[in-house]
């Protein structure tokens, strides 16, 4: 009902109501038993995230920017008994139940790559294919797999996002800026309109060209990964054989791994596809029915 009473006054439940967010609209909705979805990626619910909590309610993310921001501020949610996140990373894919299974059975995480991204994914396949950098970003944008806007994608904050959560519950409080993000387009095209970007995709297409060229001559392709450990990590493309497990995959699969104690020398591998509304939501639900069956 909140939620709809913000609709209906034409307030997106992005947007704060000065500075409370949509809490004005929640009355007395926030109380022990309730269970809280925020499936928008807006920075300005906080607000209203943390007092649902203060007010015992469960707490359904699927929204990563609370949990990737300063430490400081995200420890708390990550500390809170009634939060959920799972669709946070990998959709609806068992990426986090995982790692919480890893680390309750005593496990010590001690590295994690991963392939998190549906755009850049199939961005490095079709490279693989031939196509043109241009070429693919702008099927891509057409088959909806990037935000109108494709640099929101192509900057590589998404997956860094994404890493840093899986690296905050693994045990290492790790910051943004603890981890070296390669965007796939350069600085001077930081600045321009979408339009403009677009029309200036073609003059990176040999740049990408060259650099698939190089790793299929080496038998390697392309594949946007993140690497991450205790004291930082990387995230940009990376050269990697054909017949890895990272190389074999297509599209719009993602690929989490994790080296612990345990899996030392063959990786614990959460594999399969990392996007769409059924499976997005399917992730959400399931931390609901969790959720409803403590509160």
């Amino acid at each position: 009902h909140a939620a709809l009473r913000a609709k209906t006054d034409g307030r997106p439940l992005s947007t704060p109501v000065g500075q409370d967010g949509i809490l004005p609209y929640l009355g007395d909705v926030l109380q022990p038993g309730t269970i809280l979805v925020d499936v928008t990626a807006s920075p300005k619910t906080e607000p209203t995230l943390r007092a649902a909590l203060d007010a015992g309610c469960g707490l359904v993310l699927a929204n990563k920017i609370p949990l990737a921001g300063p430490w400081a501020k995200a420890k708390p949610f990550f500390e809170h008994p009634l939060l959920r996140y799972e669709a946070t990373v990998g959709a609806g894919l068992p990426v986090i139940a995982t790692l919480h299974y890893v680390l309750d059975t005593g496990d010590q995480v001690t590295a994690i790559d991963v392939c998190l991204s549906v755009t850049l994914g199939y961005l490095c396949t079709e490279l693989e294919r031939g196509v043109p950098y241009s070429a693919a970003v702008s099927q891509a944008r057409s088959l909806g797999y990037t935000e109108p806007d494709p640099r929101e994608d192509l900057n590589g904050r998404d997956v860094a996002r994404k890493m840093l959560i899986l690296a905050r519950i693994a045990g290492w409080p790790l910051e943004m800026a603890d981890l070296t993000v390669e965007p796939l387009y350069p600085e001077r095209l930081v600045s321009v309109s979408t339009e403009e970007f677009m029309a200036a995709t073609p003059t990176l297409d040999e740049q990408y060209i060259a650099r698939i060229g190089e790793a299929q001559a080496r038998g390697q392709t392309l594949r946007y990964v993140a690497r991450v450990g205790p004291d930082g990590g990387e995230v940009g493309l990376v050269a990697v054989p054909h017949d890895s497990p990272l190389g074999a995959l297509r599209g719009p699969a993602n690929h989490v791994a994790f080296r612990t104690a345990r899996y030392a020398e063959i990786p614990l591998i959460v594999s399969g596809p990392g996007a769409g509304p059924k499976i997005t939501a399917a992730g959400v639900l399931g931390d609901i029915i969790n959720l409803a069956a403590i509160t």
